[in-house]
């Protein structure tokens, strides 16, 4: 339980409790997490790879809206780089269990493709 006098909430598992509500889920529903949340992660990936090739190459859409459509579809490529496994392999696991020194740096990049998702979808919308 956190401290009341802390402005901030902090909840502490034991690893017991942790493997108990992994349990919980059960093999089948952890393998099937698994599949959806890699498949999911894959196909943000070609698919925005698709888009970025396209826009790249093609010709019929103006010069401006390519250029946000083409940073559009990089900040979704980092959010599934940086955000869909991690988050995924903290979630099952219970625990970060890459290098301490990758987390601020994941969480960084969270954020960026964040904020340069919704700073592009509104200046298309401005430019609009």
């Amino acid at each position: 339980m956190a401290d009341p006098t802390n402005a901030t909430m902090t909840t502490n598992y034991s690893q017991e409790e942790i493997n108990q509500s992994l349990e919980a889920l059960g093999p089948k529903m952890q393998i099937f997490l698994i599949v959806l949340y890699s498949m999911t992660a894959m196909m943000a990936l070609a698919g925005n790879a698709t888009v970025i090739v396209v826009l790249l190459l093609g010709k019929r859409s103006s010069r401006e809206l390519r250029i946000f459509l083409i940073n559009l579809a990089l900040s979704d490529v980092c959010m599934a780089l940086f955000s869909i496994p991690f988050t995924y392999t903290d979630f099952m696991l219970g625990r970060w269990i890459f290098h301490p020194g990758f987390c601020p740096f994941v969480q960084f990049m969270q954020h960026v493709s964040v904020v340069a998702s919704v700073y592009t979808l509104m200046a298309i919308g401005v430019d609009r």
